[in-house]
């Protein structure tokens, strides 16, 4: 599921997304995947599969090429790196550069995900005002998120569409769990080059 966070408020106004019409049948035989943004139930959020063991690897290097359906759990970054909204943005853009990324989820005090900078945002800001600005004040307060469940078909829609580079994705509490990126979205086709991220 997709919904726009505004202010720290869930928006009554979600992209639409059109389901496949023609049921997929995959080359082993077995049903489609399930409906889109149901997920596979009773899982949680484990960090990413880029990230695994050489075994697991190994592993994975002797079964087909093709997988039918990722979701946005398995292959999401997680822990997401997050900065309060009362931090000034010279301070933002120090820890990005200093955890090498591009996208900075913003939360409140309680942890709740209230926006979202990127780098660029940040340059760009600090071009004309002031360092230590807040960067409550730099941030975009309206920020399209995903649910761990979403198929990763459906996440490339949507950033193509709404012509976004990343996804942050909340629980049910609006907390950031995660985040993916288009350039998790290229490793993935790496991996796995059979793959068919349209829907």
């Amino acid at each position: 599921m997709f919904f726009w966070i505004h202010d720290g408020r869930i928006s009554p106004n979600p992209p639409q997304i059109q389901p496949n019409r023609v049921p997929m049948v995959h080359p082993s035989g077995k049903p489609s995947p399930p409906a889109i943004g149901e997920g596979e139930p009773g899982t949680t959020p484990t960090g990413s599969f880029l990230h695994r063991t050489p075994e697991d690897v190994y592993k994975e290097s002797s079964l087909p090429s093709e997988k039918p359906v990722f979701f946005l759990h398995e292959i999401m970054t997680n822990p997401v790196w997050t900065k309060n909204q009362d931090e000034s943005t010279q301070s933002c853009l120090d820890f990005m550069m200093e955890k090498g990324i591009r996208h900075l989820p913003i939360t409140d005090e309680s942890g709740k995900l209230v926006g979202f900078v990127s780098d660029r945002d940040l340059l760009d800001k600090m071009k004309s005002y002031e360092r230590e600005m807040p960067v409550s004040d730099a941030m975009i307060k309206r920020v399209l998120v995903g649910t761990p469940g979403v198929e990763i078909r459906q996440v490339t829609k949507v950033l193509l569409e709404e012509r976004i580079g990343c996804l942050p994705i909340v629980n049910d509490d609006n907390l950031p769990i995660g985040i993916i990126t288009r350039s998790d979205l290229l490793r993935l086709l790496l991996k796995y080059p059979n793959l068919s991220l349209t829907v």
